[in-house]
């Protein structure tokens, strides 16, 4: 050892514990220093160190006198060998743990390679030489040392575990000392250690040397005592509890489980225990819920198995639960995982609380604090129970709605909308690759079925357009080649979701390989459940496909639809019926030639339902027929109307029950008569549409039950609506015939036209009532689309005289009168947006073709109803945007599409309104100033800004300078906003200054001096040619150019003209750009002289910026624009005195010279 004077030792830390006596040692920790592994006869007595003196109080080698490994050099006088030995015995015979804590810190943390190496060297002769001293040694330090030398601790025990586990056997089975020694060590330890990482690494090398090979009742009993006193009900020691538990769970896999619980009812008390604790932290919980799992997993005694199961899986239900409301992604993510096993190895042992797991399932898909990461291990729990929840019925998988009512695939559903798709697809490989190639059929349907749910169930299905090229083939092989009818199934089923929600790519890029795969489908006779679904993916798929790609496939495609129909014509079976033809619209007119080989069966079927008074096979029958017809045309089926629509009368004479599906089927067939036949139609709307309007105005829809409690939804005949504080029940039959009535009306008017004359008044009457239906938002989606059509058609039958005037006012003015204001109020009593949006159009549309029907009233009340809109759809996209400090305050365009959509609609309706109530709209100017403020507001985002813009800009064109004396004060901020450092701020501003300086008239002369500061506020601006700023430049000095053009007397022109000149070309902004640049192009015209100069001193800075709108081409000036600068040149080249034009030449950059010389 090396020796130190005093001075130079480093401060020694005291330990705050008190010294141990040496002779309290225990005997297991004395051992010989002499060379061996492990015989005690050969060593001297070594002991354990005083505790004050078992760390340094720094690990920094600087602070030592001399680094405990010297490099290894020639000059030592000592060998290779001797020095090792030295350096050695100094760490096993040091009074203190001072060479011992230096040597693990060289190891873990050396100040070069070369002290690693030495450092390695010496673990290496320890380990040949000392092994079991050394072994020892690290025991003692691991036990001894001061807590605060934690790191240093767990060095010597990462040590220790690489010597112990070394070699295959492990050193601690060499000889029955070690094994001993060690075994007691290790118990003392999880008794007394405090370091939760050391602990944990113990526990690690605990189950490590504890195998199936150690019987631990015989060879270890001291462990399994020391885990049931700790987790026993008197244990007095949560950490010592937790370390038991823990020791437990990782055990099971490793050992036979039987070993491991001695006595199943005091293990199964020991569990409850905890649970019901209330005082048990949840960390302790967790740890007796990972370990009840793994009870159930490996417990080989079916009876014992099925007597416990229950209540522990409830009772990790309800830690599950706790967890979810802690928002702890990590212990959730243990948990779930050791279900998942559960679910693959023993399913049956699920079963009885299988309704309370897809809960908790669904509650982490819910959790907002929780990660992705740990709903998509939910996930795969789910995906293992729909395995196992599929085999258990055989009949599951075979019909879409059994098993979309499968409990299993609802929560899969759920998952799949909550995640999203982007989420899924990412983790497509590591859910499903494995699962495609399964021998159990079970795992395939999963995986097939899943991507259907999530294509369908997605909020957002583009997310997905990226990822499916890596599933797409997986499924189409699956409906070709899988073995098992419900994997085939099930692989159309998410052909179908595929086609309606990744359309049209899905279909461009496989149709060639989509195509055959069906057309095989639909000849599996021997499952015809499968076969119904090939063809309803046949519908999807090609309802989106081309001409082009259906024309190769058509003619087999109608074969196979002829015997079919032939084979249900024998069996009279119409089950497919709904499915197989609604095909028949996809194919249009290719399908016309063999009208007259389908016709006859639909006849015949349809006949026979009649007779036997079979209304569902009926309603089947007549829905083909009429679809056909919408079809093939009229010109086809002129010789069969007749039987059919004799049928339809019949019907519609007697008396239909409120769930017979030929009351709404009735409806659906004569607005396809309508829609078919068109002005034909006409000899039939005396019977069809009187009918139509009594089911638009059924009233026996709703329900007030005396006691709601016994009020049953579950068959769907029956749902709830919530109304405000208030809560109804509407019986949905009927519901459907009226939006069904109201659809029909809508489609026979739309078709007519002028047509449909004397029952406009009362089709119109039937509908707008409607606009405010509050039980049915499509029904109001419905009739707000209606209102438009149905002016149209009055305007031109009354233009033809088809209708009658009455006390000298036109029926049509009549028509917007009622129409118009209903369209109004429906507009400002409407919640959901995007039914608004729809009420927008139509109100939009409806008052292009009115004149001035609002009153002073209803106009205050339209304003409100568009404020209103705009109001709640800038909440909607500021909550989505978040509190954005930055300077592109705006949203992404998927997130932006529907908001941005209802933002153009209400300008546009706005601006229809201003147009057409101009004579009277004046005194509702200032109304609009709230709106209008949006384009300075802070905090606002971009589409509010440009909404606001927009108004403000339809407001000046619309009403010129009797807007802005009412406005002066938006003016003024207008100015103020210029100077904000917003640049979405800026360019609004400045545009708007632009349109004042065109409108304004006299009352912006008076701020021209403002105006003018404010634009070059933003032309000055430190930023103005960085890329966010670029188009407020541009947009700034467009607006100063329109205040040169109407304001010019008012001004210093030759100093604003040096100023905009000298921010030309415009490049970034191109509209404004061109119009810019031909204002220019018209000054240089006619000769400008304070633009030129005196004797044309400006005329090189003009060119110059001509040089460079010619090399861009027809990007900055439109063609005229650019031939009228071409021309310009070339006169003002001739012009000019050869000298000044070679120097105007010279002075621009090389490109653009050769650009001009080539031009001119």
């Amino acid at each position: 050892m090396v020796s130190t004077t005093p001075s130079s030792s480093p401060p020694r830390r005291v330990s705050a514990r008190p010294p141990y006596s040496r002779s309290l040692l225990p005997l297991r920790f004395k051992a010989k220093l002499l060379p061996g592994r492990g015989n005690p006869s050969k060593s001297r007595n070594w002991s354990r160190p005083s505790p004050s003196r078992l760390g340094p109080s720094s690990l920094s080698s600087h602070e030592s006198p001399l680094p405990l490994v010297s490099p290894l050099s020639r000059s030592s006088p000592y060998s290779t060998r001797d020095y090792l030995r030295s350096k050695a015995i100094q760490i096993l015979e040091s009074p203190d743990a001072l060479p011992l804590t230096f040597f693990l810190n060289e190891l873990n943390f050396p100040e070069n390679s070369i002290d690693l190496m030495n450092a390695r060297k010496l673990l290496n002769y320890l380990k040949k030489n000392y092994l079991t001293s050394f072994c020892l040694c690290l025991v003692s330090y691991l036990k001894f040392c001061a807590t605060e030398f934690v790191n240093c601790k767990e060095y010597a025990f990462d040590v220790l575990c690489q010597i112990l586990t070394e070699n295959e056997h492990g050193l601690w089975q060499e000889t029955s000392f070690m094994n001993k020694e060690l075994k007691s060590a290790l118990l003392d330890c999880l008794n007394t250690e405090s370091s939760i990482k050391i602990l944990h690494k113990i526990l690690d090398f605990v189950v490590t040397i504890a195998t199936k090979e150690v019987r631990l009742g015989s060879e270890w009993p001291e462990l399994l005592e020391f885990v049931y006193e700790s987790i026993g009900s008197d244990s007095d020691s949560e950490e010592k509890l937790k370390c038991a538990i823990s020791l437990l769970y990782k055990l099971i896999p490793q050992c036979a489980v039987e070993d491991l619980v001695i006595s199943i009812d005091s293990f199964y008390d020991s569990l409850m225990d905890i649970f019901d604790s209330q005082e048990m932290s949840l960390e302790v919980q967790v740890q007796a819920a990972l370990a009840s799992n793994r009870f159930l997993c490996y417990w080989t005694n079916r009876s014992d198995h099925d007597r416990y199961s229950t209540v522990l899986l409830v009772e990790i239900v309800l830690t599950i639960a706790t967890l979810i409301e802690h928002g702890s992604d990590k212990d959730i993510l243990a948990v779930v995982n050791e279900l998942t096993v559960l679910a693959k190895e023993k399913p049956w042992s699920l079963s009885s609380q299988f309704d309370y797991l897809v809960l908790s399932v669904l509650r982490i898909v819910d959790g907002v604090e929780l990660q992705d990461r740990t709903k998509i291990i939910a996930l795969e729990f789910v995906v293992a129970l729909s395995e196992k929840r599929v085999e258990d019925d055989p009949e599951s998988g075979t019909a879409e709605t059994d098993i979309q009512n499968l409990p299993v695939v609802r929560c899969l559903a759920r998952i799949a909308a909550a995640l999203g798709g982007e989420v899924l697809v990412n983790n497509f490989p590591k859910l499903f690759a494995s699962h495609f190639d399964a021998e159990d059929w079970q795992s395939r349907h999963a995986a097939v079925l899943f991507l259907g749910i999530v294509a369908e169930k997605c909020s957002k299905p583009k997310e997905l357009k990226h990822g499916w090229n890596q599933m797409a083939g997986r499924i189409i092989r699956s409906v070709k080649e899988d073995i098992h009818p419900h994997v085939r199934w099930a692989a159309l089923y998410t052909i179908k979701q595929f086609s309606k929600h990744f359309k049209p790519e899905f279909q461009d890029k496989y149709h060639e390989k989509v195509m055959p795969a069906l057309t095989k489908a639909m000849d599996d006779f021997n499952n015809p459940r499968v076969q119904v679904e090939a063809y309803l993916a046949l519908f999807d798929f090609t309802w989106n496909c081309s001409s082009s790609t259906l024309k190769p496939h058509l003619k087999e495609i109608v074969n196979k639809l002829l015997k079919q129909l032939q084979v249900y014509y024998l069996l009279y079976n119409s089950f497919y019926l709904s499915y197989i033809l609604p095909s028949c619209l996809i194919l249009q007119d290719h399908f016309a030639e063999y009208y007259s080989s389908v016709m006859p069966y639909l006849k015949v079927i349809m006949m026979t339902a009649n007779e036997e008074l079979d209304h569902n096979h009926l309603a089947d029958s007549v829905e083909c027929i009429t679809m056909v017809w919408l079809a093939v045309g009229k010109d086809k089926i002129r010789s069969d109307i007749d039987m059919v629509v004799q049928l339809l009368f019949s019907l519609q004479g007697s008396k239909l029950e409120e769930n017979d599906p030929m009351r709404s089927q009735l409806l659906q067939a004569w607005a396809r008569l309508g829609k078919c036949l068109g002005h034909e139609f006409k000899p039939y709307m005396s019977v069809a549409i009187p009918r139509l309007l009594k089911s638009a105005k059924i009233r026996s829809y709703i329900i007030i039950p005396e006691n709601p409690d016994d009020v049953d939804e579950s068959d769907g005949s029956i749902r709830a609506l919530i109304l405000g504080d208030r809560k109804i029940w509407v019986k949905t039959k009927v519901l459907e015939e009226k939006l069904t009535a109201c659809k029909g009306l809508y489609l026979i008017a739309d078709e007519l036209k002028e047509g449909l004359s004397v029952w406009i008044k009362k089709v119109a009457r039937t509908l707008v009532p409607r606009l405010k239906f509050a039980h049915s938002e499509e029904i109001r989606r419905v009739a707000a689309s209606a209102m438009p059509v149905l002016l149209k058609s009055s305007k031109v039958a009354t233009q033809e005289g088809y209708l009658e005037w009455s006390a000298g006012e036109s029926p049509f003015k009549k028509l917007c009168s009622y129409v118009v204001p209903a369209l109004v109020k429906a507009l400002s009593k409407e919640s959901l947006l995007e039914i608004a949006a729809v009420i927008l159009d139509s109100l939009d549309e409806c008052m292009k073709m009115s004149e001035h029907v609002l009153d002073e009233d209803q106009t205050d009340l339209f304003l409100k109803a568009i404020m209103n809109v705009l109001e709640k759809i800038s909440s909607l996209s500021r909550s989505k945007v978040g509190a954005i400090e930055g300077i592109n305050q705006t949203l992404p365009d998927e997130e932006n599409g529907e908001e941005q959509k209802v933002y153009d609609k209400a300008a546009a309706c706005l601006s229809t309104f201003i147009i057409t109530h101009k004579n009277s709209f004046s005194p509702f100017i200032v109304k609009l100033a709230p709106c209008i403020e949006l384009m300075w507001v802070k905090d606002r985002i971009v589409e509010e800004r440009r909404i606001a813009l927009h108004v403000f800009c339809d407001v000046a064109k619309q009403f010129q300078e009797e807007a802005f004396r009412r406005c002066k004060i938006s003016l003024l901020f207008l100015f103020k906003a210029c100077k904000d450092e917003n640049p979405e701020v800026q360019e609004v501003a400045a545009q708007a200054i632009g349109t004042a300086a065109e409108f304004g008239g006299s009352v912006f002369k008076s701020f021209l001096k403002e105006a003018v500061s404010a634009l070059n506020a933003v032309m000055g601006h430190r930023n103005a040619l960085q890329m966010e700023y670029v188009m407020a430049h541009d947009t700034a000095v467009s607006a100063l150019g329109k205040i040169l053009q109407f304001h010019r007397e008012k001004l210093k022109a030759e100093k604003v003209l040096r100023i905009w000149l000298g921010h030309l070309p415009l490049k970034n902004n191109l509209e404004e750009a061109k119009v810019v640049h031909r204002q220019l192009c018209s000054l240089v015209e006619v000769s400008d002289g304070e633009l030129l100069g005196t004797q044309k001193a400006y005329l090189s800075e003009i060119v110059a910026v001509y040089s460079e709108i010619l090399w861009a081409g027809k990007k900055l000036a439109t063609e005229e624009t650019v031939n009228q600068m071409i021309k310009q040149l070339k006169l003002h080249s001739r012009r000019s005195p050869p000298s000044t034009w070679r120097s105007i030449m010279l002075s621009l950059e090389p490109h653009l010279q050769k650009k001009l010389e080539s031009t001119l």
